[in-house]
């Protein structure tokens, strides 16, 4: 059976119980490191060769701290608490030839989800529908972005806005359903705000990441292989930093999850 890209880039080879290796990190290779989003899918694939996970995900936070290579990645994960309702895990990632200091760290709780009634939502915003949204182009650069499908609904990258507010239509190019890990992956591939308030491409890096899930595994899957509407804005870009905000809708305007991450630039 053919597996899709990002499965295919998340398989691990096992060394020990709780430690892997990955070589795969130049598939979904950004400018000077592996794709965030990569790491962040890799680190849940860990965890669940691990132990799977009976509750969905509920979070991540992660750390960055340290361009992730193309290949010789070695991967730890430990339990922190398993408890009746609600499980925590930590991944670190390791260049193969530094065992002592970690290039990344994520934090990941896995919950099962109550039946509440609903006391509070966002507004989806006011976009175009994908199909009269420009496509986003490939850039010889960063060679994930050949693995989605992106489409520009709301703001103009490289150019000045009064505030860097965008929204892209964001799909798998090959068609994956979607599911904790898809979205995963995918929540990551905002442009930095940076790109939204100068002509001039000012470029960022990641520092810290956190990700709230707010759909079951089953609202997940009625989503298919369908486009989700990737939304993100900065409350403030200054000082060489940026601390920006992301919503990631379905295309029925229901919120899946909620991102937030400070970026240096």
């Amino acid at each position: 059976m053919t597996q899709f890209p990002l499965d295919k880039s998340t398989d691990l080879i096992r060394l020990e119980d709780n430690r892997f290796k990955s070589d795969a990190g130049g598939s979904y290779w950004n400018f000077q490191s592996a794709f965030g989003g990569w790491a962040l899918a890799l680190a849940y694939s860990a965890v669940e060769e691990v132990a799977p996970q009976e509750g969905a995900l509920a979070s991540v936070t992660a750390s960055f701290l340290k361009p992730l290579p193309q290949d010789g990645l070695i991967v730890d994960v430990r339990s922190l608490r398993e408890g009746r309702r609600t499980n925590f895990y930590r991944t670190e990632f390791f260049a193969d030839t530094d065992a002592i200091e970690p290039t990344f760290v994520a934090d990941l709780v896995f919950s099962d989800l109550r039946d509440k009634p609903q006391d509070y939502s966002a507004k989806f915003p006011t976009v175009m529908a994908p199909e009269d949204s420009e496509r986003i182009p490939d850039s010889p650069g960063p060679r994930f972005l050949s693995k989605y499908e992106q489409r520009m609904c709301l703001g103009k990258a490289f150019s000045k806005q009064d505030q860097p507010h965008s929204a892209v239509w964001v799909r798998d190019a090959s068609e994956r359903p979607w599911d904790a890990k898809g979205l995963l992956a995918a929540s990551d591939t905002p442009m930095p705000r940076t790109f939204f308030l100068d002509p001039s491409p000012r470029f960022g890096a990641t520092v810290q990441y956190d990700l709230h899930m707010h759909c079951t595994p089953a609202e997940l899957e009625e989503q298919g292989s369908d486009f989700v509407l990737v939304e993100a804005n900065a409350d403030l870009v200054g000082r060489g930093r940026f601390s920006q905000t992301t919503r990631i809708w379905s295309r029925a305007g229901k919120l899946l999850a909620i991102s937030n991450q400070l970026a240096f630039y």
